[in-house]
């Protein structure tokens, strides 16, 4: 069986587009090396992450990102077996949310307030989340 973690974070004020690069490209190379798939979707300092793998290489990966002074308010909202990866293809797939993609997400929301961030809106339902995450994979 496989493992997935679904984690939510916030980057610190200031981290510019190529320190996110840095890390990007990094974290693709490490979880290359671990047999770690996912994706990190980010929008306004906001992250949320997916990764899938051997239960054991994903929980020493989250507790290194635990760890790094570039998350804070960690927040881990779904974990478990599965079956099969979802993103095979990719050690990190990578999502820089517009407005449209917004807007594509937060369809359907009751109640829906745009002064609440859509990661949060997500984070909230975790269901959905995962949703968003195939439905996002799947504009690659």
């Amino acid at each position: 069986m496989m493992f997935e973690l679904l984690y939510t974070s916030v980057v610190p004020a200031g981290l510019t587009e190529a320190e996110l690069i840095d890390l990007l490209e990094k974290s693709r190379m490490k979880n290359q090396k671990l047999g770690i798939t996912g994706m990190l979707i980010y929008y306004d300092r906001e992250v949320m992450q997916i990764l899938e793998g051997d239960k054991s290489k994903v929980d020493a990966l989250y507790q290194t990102i635990f760890e790094d002074d570039r998350h804070t308010s960690l927040d881990v909202f779904y974990q478990g077996e599965i079956e099969h990866r979802s993103f095979t293809d990719w050690s990190m797939a990578f999502k820089l949310l517009d407005e449209k993609m917004i807007k594509d997400i937060t369809a359907g929301y009751e109640g829906y307030d745009k002064n609440i961030s859509p990661i949060h809106m997500i984070k909230n339902s975790p269901n959905r989340g995962k949703k968003t995450f195939i439905d996002l994979r799947d504009t690659f």
